[in-house]
């Protein structure tokens, strides 16, 4: 539970993380906590929330790749702003304090950070992970 909403686990065999859909007038999207990262929790919340922002909902033969790109690309930018992070992988000091200052003063746990330093093949996926949170599911 989180600020009193639920969160699904996971559906077994699927790489599901969110879904958004048009219910009647109203834009639902659903998230589950699949391997309970906090970073990638708001990755894929803001990745829906994107679908929505950027009209890719509704549309006959679902989201395209193009769109889902698009999404990551919109979610990224939105948690850390892309000028930002470039220069902040320029500086070339991936310390855990480094990183700790950089989230300060983007106004973001520094999980995220960690996140997409190693998505993009920055750091390693075992590095830095006591930086990350965890959520529990109640």
């Amino acid at each position: 539970m989180l600020n009193g909403m639920t969160f699904p686990s996971h559906l077994k065999g699927s790489f599901l993380h969110g879904a958004t859909f048009w219910d009647g007038k109203k834009i639902v999207v659903g998230m589950t906590i699949r391997g309970k990262d906090a970073d990638k929790f708001w990755f894929s919340l803001f990745h829906e929330l994107a679908h929505s922002v950027l009209g890719h909902i509704g549309q006959l033969n679902g989201t395209t790749e193009d769109d889902e790109k698009k999404a990551d690309m919109w979610a990224r930018d939105i948690l850390i702003p892309n000028d930002d992070f470039e220069r902040f992988k320029n500086g070339n000091d991936y310390s855990e304090k480094s990183v700790l200052q950089f989230a300060q003063k983007q106004g973001i746990a520094p999980g995220i950070v960690v996140g997409r330093m190693q998505i993009e093949g920055i750091i390693r996926f075992n590095m830095l992970n006591n930086l990350k949170e965890k959520y529990v599911i109640a």
